[in-house]
């Protein structure tokens, strides 16, 4: 495999894994889910595990403008600087 292949490659496994947590962390909480009780059933708990999704989510969007700027790039490879 090739530098900018494994390059690429690892990009889209990024970018998969954070839009995957995102979404899963962002609609987990909100999910019924009986017999919670303490913190896991406070609504700024569930929250804050929400807020952490849409970070995710966020940094999946911005790596996903990221790796299409440099593949539209010739010769350009995701973490170089191409010009």
């Amino acid at each position: 495999m090739t530098r900018r292949a494994g390059s690429v490659l690892g990009s889209v496994l990024f970018v998969f894994y954070c839009g995957a947590v995102g979404v899963y962390l962002l609609l987990r909480p909100w999910s019924t889910a009986r017999g919670l009780v303490g913190l896991p059933s406070s609504g700024f708990f569930r929250g804050f595990v929400s807020g952490l999704g849409l970070v995710h989510l966020a940094v999946a969007v911005a790596d996903l403008k990221s790796l299409s700027r440099a593949l539209s790039a010739p010769g350009g490879a995701p973490g170089t600087n191409a010009p």
